[in-house]
């Protein structure tokens, strides 16, 4: 299941890169892994190969095993995290090993064949949250042993807003489908229409007109309720086709034409107070392009930054004259900030700066669930996920009352990166003075 798995869905991924492991129960069962990787990959004249990690000796079978017997590398040294960087390495099995600290950007699917408990288990499914921009665009779990309900527990422990969805079912696509098309919002013409013209590389001002027709229907003819629950269940199909598919053969094509309709429709529909603002900005900020996959977008959910943070330690006191210094040295670092992008003309600077650099930090820092998984994540990276999500809801807010600063954010992908890492910067160091 796994060598399959891996040939089918995750080989091509992170510009044909893309590497696995495998995580045993013990070291028998990890030589046992290794055993039949190596006999099944030689069978279907694979070119990749598997290395095994775990430490000392053990033996199977009468023969005593260790790592470098069973790996056999050409250069005779047991350098695992260097050899696993060669190409032709693209399955690290381990037990009890490289479950923590492992750092390798181009390791995106993760097996799992042993129970995982509390902080175990983040460091382990940890190990695929490493950035490799602009290739890496999601990662996999397929998790053999353990009950969502026990992973979600784990996560808790660290996130204060975990979401992990239960077993999803094949046939839940299938009432999704059926559901939607009772809003009669689209039909299958219309889905088969689009995805025709999209393949084709249309130009936009072709797709725009049939998206847009929808998107009217959705405001005019359905009441609020009806938008939301219509919204929902768009969001519901894109979330368990794009996972499903990752596992299973549909050859269902209209499935793959209306995720591809509905994945360009949600971003047209307007956004109610009711809704998922922190899903919406994602989604519209996705939509800026009309093939995301091929203008190298960055991945939606995880966003995590390799640069080293640039931003000046900020002073914690709020008196007299630190305020000013405070504010001047924020300033001067936005200032900076902004030349990075050819001198930002705001048509009121100062008000600008004004939210930029002193509100949204403030409304962070005010925001308790925030700052308490900044200050208790045990990993720089997790706290800065915390840290994105708020200030991509932040921004969300000024859609309508402060549209420059919305448009900035939510076009330039560049300015938004920043400026994500100038906040979260402004936050953790104010957490690290208030430990010192």
């Amino acid at each position: 299941i796994m060598i399959d798995h891996f040939h089918r869905e995750v080989k091509g991924l992170i510009n044909g890169e893309a590497k696995t492991m495998i995580v045993t129960k013990s070291i028998l069962d990890a030589i046992k892994y290794k055993q039949a990787f190596d006999l099944y990959l030689k069978e279907i004249k694979s070119p990749y190969k598997a290395i095994i990690a775990f430490s000392g000796k053990k033996e199977y079978q009468g023969i005593e095993c260790d790592e470098t017997s069973m790996n056999s590398f050409k250069d005779d040294k047991n350098d695992i995290p260097k050899n696993f960087k060669k190409s032709e390495y693209r399955f690290l099995i381990v037990a009890n090993k490289y479950q923590t600290g492992f750092d390798q950007p181009l390791l995106h699917t993760m097996y799992v064949d042993k129970k995982l408990r509390d902080v175990q288990a983040v460091q382990t499914l940890s190990r695929l949250n490493r950035a490799f921009k602009p290739h890496k665009k999601d990662t996999f779990v397929l998790d053999f042993y353990n009950d969502t309900k026990d992973i979600k527990a784990a996560f808790d422990n660290y996130y204060t807003s975990t979401s992990l969805g239960e077993e999803t079912s094949p046939n839940k696509l299938n009432d999704l489908v059926d559901a939607l098309e009772e809003f009669e919002i689209y039909n299958e013409e219309t889905v088969e229409d689009f995805f025709a013209k999209y393949s084709n590389n249309a130009d936009r001002s072709i797709l725009d007109p049939i998206v847009d027709s929808c998107a009217e229907i959705f405001k005019n003819d359905l009441e609020l309720d009806k938008q939301i629950d219509f919204k929902q269940k768009v969001k519901s199909f894109l979330r368990t086709y794009s996972y499903l598919s990752k596992l299973l053969d549909f050859n269902n094509l209209y499935w793959e034409q209306l995720w591809w309709f509905l994945k360009y429709l949600v971003a047209k529909l307007p956004i109610d107070s009711n809704d998922d603002l922190a899903v919406g900005i994602i989604e519209a900020i996705d939509m800026d392009s009309y093939r995301p996959e091929k203008q190298n977008v960055e991945p939606e959910q995880i966003v995590l930054s390799a640069d080293e943070g640039l931003v000046a330690p900020i002073p914690v006191s709020v008196g007299g004259g630190k305020a000013e210094n405070e504010f001047d040295s924020l300033e001067n670092i936005l200032n900076v900030f902004n030349q990075r992008f050819g001198d930002i003309d705001w048509t009121d600077k100062d008000k600008v700066n004004e939210i930029l650099v002193n509100q949204i930090p403030a409304d962070i820092k005010a925001d308790a669930q925030t700052m308490d998984t900044i200050n208790t994540s045990p990993d720089k990276q997790n706290a800065k996920i915390s840290s994105d999500k708020k200030v991509d809801k932040l921004m969300q807010q000024y859609m309508r009352t402060q549209t420059e600063i919305f448009k900035k954010y939510s076009t330039d992908k560049d300015f938004k990166r920043r400026y994500q890492e100038f906040v979260f910067e402004t936050l953790w160091q104010t957490q690290q003075d208030s430990i010192v």
